[in-house]
């Protein structure tokens, strides 16, 4: 049985870590902790500890962002392996984040070696694109990419599952008490470095009573992080209207008028070649699904932006070789952006596919030239808007109904995250194609962005509030018998302000955070200050 077990957790690691879509990459890799919750709790038949552990590992990772190819940790190993091997030892939820981390840190050897032989299949596509092989350059994506990633991630996950476990339960079983709560009050301490990182992200001294006011509804309230994810949302739409000069509406920042649509091509170009609907579709969703498949140090997106543009250069040029062979090779290049709101530039892409197969006058320094400078400006957006605050609402509010022993968190994670994912990048990619780049001057005009981003961090900012009171379970077990009665420590600090250690424990890593030492050293501080302070009896 652990056999079969281990087998199911190691093909979860790889395929979250390396061959999911990258719809679902946004909960299936990046909220691995929760999802590998409800994964090993159905596995290995305890849903509620598998929810619990997983919504706690996942504080440690919630605000960290994964920008222009580097990781702070390896999500797969730490949410997969971490949750599967916590769970066979019998561990405390708490105790799961002394394993889960060092096991991501570990992870980025795995990550580094996919980045860099994944180098290889590129230079074998580039072979096929000479010849005009499409599907030897869709194989060498899809397929071949896939080789490394299942010997770095799935072969050690099975080997840690089958023959780690036992090892690791007897170890644990072995620990004396101090040294268990010694990990415990760590593992208590370490959502605060997640937690002061996505502060680092979400920060603007405008939205700071947002903050507070998240923390206030948790602490004297005890709301949970639905209940204010929704006050949240409200709070951000007034944010709008009432920082805006003319009132706040999004919307029309995405509405495009007629005579804002400009044909690249000469007027005098009549259009003969024409894509097709089905085309565009298949188009973008090879985009959408595949492509960050093969995502390497040398090219990084390149191989898989080359994928999405086969079925636009099949059907442009179905009897044409030559032509085939030196579209394939123009889409070889660098090229690294954000996913879902970098559809757009696919889809710019296609439409000059498109005015090309036609006569207009583009060559390929103009196309390549153009996919250079759309595609900082879109990971920007991408970034800010899709990892640093929708993704944390979304994880905020997944990891609150989890630690409740609600499998609909992880399940909303999935299903809102892809939502959202496919959303956003099919009406990017339409928006590229039908306007050409004139989609990426009216997206980044007007303050559509900065609209949303704001509109999205106060909202952003009272989850975090709440986050904050409610997921650093750290108390202060002194107590003194005096002759009118017992004196209990917490009691008095909770009299000055519910839950002012975590805040106090938050502020304190933001402070180390913005001083701009290391999440890795913080967590050593961590551990010896849990070592110090637990052992004194001060903290628990």
């Amino acid at each position: 049985m652990l056999a079969l077990q281990a087998l199911i957790i190691a093909l979860c690691t790889w395929y979250a870590a390396t061959a999911c879509p990258m719809w679902l990459r946004w909960s299936v890799y990046f909220g691995a902790p929760l999802v590998a919750g409800l994964v090993n709790g159905l596995l290995l038949g305890n849903l509620t500890y598998g929810l619990s552990v997983g919504a706690t590992v996942m504080m440690a990772y919630i605000g960290m962002v994964a920008i222009g190819g580097s990781l702070p940790s390896d999500y797969a190993l730490a949410g997969y392996l971490g949750v599967a091997m916590t769970m066979l030892s019998g561990a405390d939820p708490s105790v799961g984040l002394t394993i889960a981390v060092p096991l991501g840190l570990l992870g980025l050897l795995s990550f580094n070696v996919k980045m860099s032989l994944n180098s290889i299949w590129v230079h074998k596509a580039d072979q096929y694109a000479a010849e005009g092989n499409a599907r030897g350059v869709v194989a060498m994506n899809l397929f071949a990419s896939q080789i490394f990633p299942f010997i770095t991630y799935a072969i050690p996950s099975f080997l840690c599952v089958y023959f780690g476990s036992s090892a690791l339960e007897t170890l644990m079983s072995a620990i004396p008490t101090q040294i268990t709560s010694i990990l415990a009050l760590a593992g208590h301490l370490i959502p605060a470095l997640g937690l002061a990182m996505l502060m680092g992200v979400l920060y603007n001294a405008a939205l700071v009573p947002f903050f507070a006011i998240g923390f206030t509804l948790a602490a004297y309230l005890n709301l949970g992080t639905m209940p204010i994810a929704i006050i949240g949302a409200a709070a951000g739409i007034l944010h709008l209207i009432y920082t805006s000069k003319n009132g706040a509406n999004v919307l029309d920042g995405l509405a495009f008028k007629e005579d804002e649509i400009t044909d690249s091509s000469d007027e005098t170009v009549q259009k003969n070649k024409h894509l097709s609907k089905k085309t565009l579709r298949k188009s973008w969703f090879a985009w959408q699904s595949w492509g960050q498949i093969c995502y390497n140090y040398e090219r990084m997106m390149g191989l898989g932006f080359c994928h999405c543009m086969v079925p636009v250069l099949e059907e442009l040029y179905p009897d044409d070789k030559d032509a085939m062979a030196a579209g394939l090779e123009r889409h070889l290049a660098y090229f690294n952006t954000e996913n879902t709101w970098g559809s757009i530039i696919p889809g710019i892409m296609a439409a000059m596919e498109e005015e090309r197969a036609n006569g207009a006058d583009i060559d390929d320094d103009m196309e390549n030239n153009l996919k250079t400078a759309l595609m900082g400006p879109m990971a920007g957006i991408g970034d800010s808007v899709t990892q640093s605050l929708v993704k944390v609402v979304l994880l905020s509010i997944a990891i609150g109904l989890a630690a409740q022993g609600s499998a609909l968190g992880p399940i909303l994670l999935l299903v809102l995250f892809s939502l959202y994912a496919l959303g956003v990048g099919y009406f990017c990619y339409n928006a590229g194609y039908k306007f050409g780049k004139n989609a990426v001057t009216k997206l980044l005009s007007g303050g559509l962005v900065k609209q949303l981003t704001e509109g999205l961090g106060a909202m952003g900012m009272m989850v975090l509030g709440c986050l904050v009171a409610t997921v650093i379970p750290i108390a202060c077990p002194l107590s003194f018998e005096l002759s009118t009665g017992t004196l209990v420590i917490q009691d008095i600090l909770d009299t000055i302000l519910p839950k002012i250690l975590p805040l106090i424990a938050f502020l304190l890593t933001y402070r180390f955070i913005k001083k701009g030492i290391k999440p890795t050293t913080v967590i050593i501080f961590m551990f010896i200050f849990a070592a110090i302070f637990s052992l004194a009896g001060i903290l628990s």
